[in-house]
């Protein structure tokens, strides 16, 4: 390191102090001759100057090269940043034709009002070959190229690119220049040297790189650059995406994410997609083709959403330009067909696994990128065969939520593109299994993920978990699939029991011996009501029915007009609850309501001869079907319950606070629904926004006066869980959660004080809850229960009977444990609160624990290295107890006499 100090000394004072007086002379020149060639005497000193950094940074390599531990400090890096920034200023850009490489004003805003160097050809030629040199040489230097690598690569691609294949004129003469053959001969032979070093610099660099420093000299404007830079850009471009991973080298050009979660950049997608669609290079379309699949296929089986995002929409590109190329059609059906049985089960033996985990979670991520992700429309056809398979892939789904919720995308954009018919066999095929014969994969999980093996035998359906999954993706459907999927459940239903009413009519054939089956078809009748009966009372459902009711018309005229209402019983309720919600929206036209004027004889028949709950249906439908002066405006309480079931959470919100003025004003509509107001805001404690559950933990508490019990239990419940819930990363989330607990325990307070005396008989629940947060982890939860058994013990006036020795066990150890100065604080003012709540009854309550008490709080006011608080709270709970004890031992004495006018009274109970 020692000669290193004098090398880098000496290249400060080039570049500070002799460089300084240097530069002025030749920035003077250059400013003199402004739009002129600078003198030969000016480019001699310009000349002289960089070689003394060359000669400088030589000496540097040389010891360099000797002992590659050697380490360069920071402040020596950046002196030889500046020396690297002027050779390339001074002595490479003024070289350059005019459009090759980036000039000064690009690279920086001081740049654009500096004055142009200007050479002569000579003066270029020389100068660009001294630099190309001696960069060439730092270049082998492994601290020197990670500078040229990183600042300086495109200049120097620029050099090289100008001295290996610009077009210099054959020997002869011309105007103002003579060129000899001597010299032709010179610049020939420099060629050469130069295409090698090209050649080296293109093939061992880093390729991504590369390519972003080509395409930057490619794509210059003002001027462009010339021709032949243009070609020889576009053929190594194009070698360098033909070569192995060189497709590879272009996305990471364009996209370099380091896996990280930061969006799609479609612009750069897209110009992928153009580079890859054109045909590059000397070869057929077909060898092109073939080469640029064989890459694709490379690049998916890695694991970076980007690039397989990216390849996606690149095979998606091809295909749509390319749609009967065979190496494209086979990358697709290699991509869409992952899932497909018959390609799963072509050549395995049964017991073997056809997709492990891993597998089965990539081809998911792909498809995912496929349907989701990319921008592109794509092939919905290829994808119609691996669906079923997708849906049992997501009915075993349980531990990995990512898979899950990619699954269920998948499906559901792939529901979107269906026709009705297609949709209709589908949605037959994930709740029964039909479509697929001889079904003989079977879907596994494991801790590791989801498997797929080969059995011998058929698998049966799962209908149970298909319908619950079915549901899972219903709900997050948009409005119009879940109307067409509502409008196809109810056709399934007509379907199935034409079916059954056949079936019915063979049976009654049957002897009364002869034993009655559930077949196949009654087995998918349950199924499709069960289905009916969950998706019917979901509000996109209901929504969808206000703004098109027509869709269930012919549903409704077909079980209550034309079928027997005690065969079809369960249809006939289906039929019935949509009929009267189609008539009570205020939307629905009268006309269309005229239209079920009809069905009123068979009503009536109905609500004559049934007593069941069809009956009681039937009677509201008739109502509404005769209603004149049409439905009668809604109440507030109907209204705010209303809002709380509405899709947007402030509506949500104000349902709830409406709800909860409406109880404190004591609406009669609202206290009479007590219970089901309670259920409401008990259902939203589960919502995550702390703004729904505060407003519902408020309404609980505005209900305590009409189910005291209840909403004791639950805010009690709510206390309790939320300090058993596991730990939470952030600090933020930590502070949220401490915060909500604090006002659940203010809102206790706040319900126990409103019942006043009737509080007592609670006293066992309110006092245990607290205790329970005496024992938290987190400190000022903590001092917020201490501060609320204080207040609940007030509010109690101090009857807690035998918990009072709990309470102070509880209060004993925090002020000798706890280290939270807070806490101990609290502890010692409920001590206080407690003796002065007490009084007289101290000494009686306490009993034997009122001695250590005593000294606990003598030793806590006399300690001078314990909080000055705590201090003081100790002395306020000495005086009380004094105060206590001088009025038992020395009880106040009357100074009175009773004086009688008449005969004394013989009262002898006074």
């Amino acid at each position: 390191m020692s000669v290193m100090n004098p090398i880098f000394s000496r290249i400060e004072s080039l570049i500070q102090t002799e460089g300084q007086c240097e530069f002025v002379s030749i920035l003077k020149d250059v400013v003199v001759r402004e739009n002129e060639n600078i003198s030969n005497e000016t480019f001699v000193l310009l000349k002289t100057f960089l070689e003394k950094i060359f000669c400088a940074i030589d000496e540097l390599a040389t010891e360099l090269k000797k002992d590659d531990t050697i380490l360069i400090s920071v402040k020596n890096q950046k002196l030889l940043r500046t020396c690297f920034q002027l050779i390339t200023s001074l002595g490479i850009s003024p070289s350059l034709i005019p459009g090759l490489g980036i000039s000064l004003s690009k690279r920086c805003i001081t740049g654009a009002a500096l004055t142009n160097i200007s050479f002569s050809d000579e003066q270029k030629y020389e100068m660009l070959v001294t630099c190309t040199d001696f960069i060439t040489r730092s270049y082998d230097v492994s601290s020197l190229k990670s500078i040229i690598i990183t600042l300086h690569l495109s200049d120097y691609l620029a050099s090289l690119i100008q001295l290996s294949f610009a077009p210099f004129k054959k020997p002869g003469t011309y105007n103002n220049f003579i060129m000899t053959q001597e010299k032709y001969d010179k610049l020939s032979k420099d060629r050469e040297k130069y295409v090698k070093v090209y050649n080296n610099l293109v093939t061992n660099c880093f390729q991504p790189l590369l390519m972003k420093e080509l395409l930057v000299l490619q794509s210059g404007t003002n001027p462009s650059p010339p021709a032949f830079v243009k070609r020889t850009i576009a053929k190594e471009l194009s070698q360098r995406l033909l070569a192995p991973g060189g497709l590879l080298s272009l996305i990471r050009c364009f996209i370099e994410t380091y896996n990280i979660d930061t969006g799609f950049e479609w612009r750069k997608i897209d110009m992928i997609c153009k580079i890859v669609a054109a045909k590059h290079g000397t070869m057929s379309e077909d060898e092109y083709l073939e080469n640029i699949t064989s890459q694709l296929k490379q690049i998916l089986s890695l694991s970076n959403t980007h690039y397989i995002a990216t390849v996606v929409a690149c095979v998606l590109n091809l295909y749509d330009k390319y749609s009967q190329s065979q190496p494209v059609l086979s990358l697709l059906r290699e991509i869409f067909d992952a899932f497909k049985h018959d390609k799963l089960i072509e050549s395995d033996m049964p017991g073997t696994i056809l997709l492990t985990p891993q597998e089965v979670e990539h081809k998911i991520n792909i498809l995912h990128a496929c349907v989701c992700t990319t921008k592109l429309e794509w092939p919905i056809n290829l994808l119609i065969p691996n669906l079923y398979v997708l849906f049992l892939v997501g009915t075993k789904a349980t531990k990995n939520d990512d898979m899950k919720n990619k699954l269920k995308d998948i499906i559901l954009k792939s529901m979107e593109k269906l026709n009705k018919s297609e949709l209709h066999d589908t949605v037959k095929t994930f709740l029964y299994g039909k479509g697929i014969a001889n079904l003989k994969i079977k879907v596994e999980e494991f801790d590791a993920g989801i498997t797929i093996k080969c059995t011998a035998d058929s698998e049966d359906h799962v209908k149970d978990e298909a319908v619950v999954y079915f549901l899972q993706i219903f709900r997050s459907a948009d409005n119009v699939l879940v109307t067409n999927i509502f409008n196809i459940a109810l056709r399934i239903l007509m379907e199935l029991n034409s079916k059954r009413q056949c079936k019915r009519n063979k049976d009654m054939l049957l002897t009364e011996d002869d034993p009655v089956l559930i077949d196949e078809v009654d087995q998918q009748y349950a199924i499709i009501l069960q289905l009916l009966s969950e998706i019917s009372t979901t509000p996109k459902v209901i929504n969808g029915l206000r703004t098109n009711p027509i869709i269930v018309s012919e549903f409704i005229e077909h079980f209550i007009s034309k079928q027997n209402s005690e065969i079809n019983y369960e249809c006939v309720t289906i039929a019935l609850v949509l009929l009267n919600t189609i008539l009570s929206n205020e939307d629905t036209s009268r006309d269309f309501k005229r239209r079920f004027d009809k069905l009123v004889p068979t009503l009536r028949s109905i609500v004559s001869t049934d007593s069941s709950m069809n009956s009681i249906l039937c009677k509201e439908a008739l109502s509404l079907i005769t209603l004149e002066g049409g439905k009668k405006k809604e109440t507030a309480c109907e209204k705010a319950i209303s809002d709380t079931f509405h899709d947007l959470l402030p509506v949500r919100a104000h349902g709830i606070i409406e709800l909860t003025k409406l109880i404190d004003a004591k609406d009669s509509e609202t206290i009479s629904k007590k219970h089901y107001v309670f259920c409401i805001f008990q259902d939203h404690l589960k919502d995550e926004d702390s703004y729904i559950y505060l407003a519902a933990v408020n309404g609980l508490a505005a209900l305590c006066s009409h189910c005291t019990e209840d909403v004791l239990h639950v805010l009690c419940k709510e206390f309790v869980q939320n300090m058993e819930q596991e730990s939470i990363e952030t600090k933020d989330s930590q502070n949220r959660a401490a915060d909500l607990r604090m006002k659940i325990g203010d809102v206790i307070v706040k319900v126990t004080r409103k019942l006043g005396e009737m509080a007592v008989v609670h006293k066992t629940i309110l006092l245990n809850t607290m205790l329970c947060g005496c024992r938290d982890e987190d400190h000022l939860i903590r001092t917020s229960a201490l501060s609320n058994l204080a207040e609940i013990a007030l509010i109690l006036n101090y009857k807690i009977g035998t918990i009072i020795y709990e309470v102070l066990l509880c209060i004993w150890g925090i002020i000798e444990t706890d280290k939270a100065v807070e806490c101990r604080r609290a502890a010692v003012m409920v001590i206080s609160s407690l003796i002065k709540g007490l009084g007289k009854d101290t000494l009686l309550q306490l009993k034997e624990q009122l001695l250590p008490i005593y000294r606990t709080l003598k030793d806590l006011y006399r300690d001078n290295n314990e909080d000055t608080t705590v201090r003081l709270h100790a002395q306020i709970a000495l005086e009380e107890l004094n105060a206590v004890v001088n009025q038992i031992l020395f009880p106040e004495l009357k100074m009175e006499k009773q004086i009688f006018i008449l005969d004394q009274p013989n009262d002898i109970m006074k």
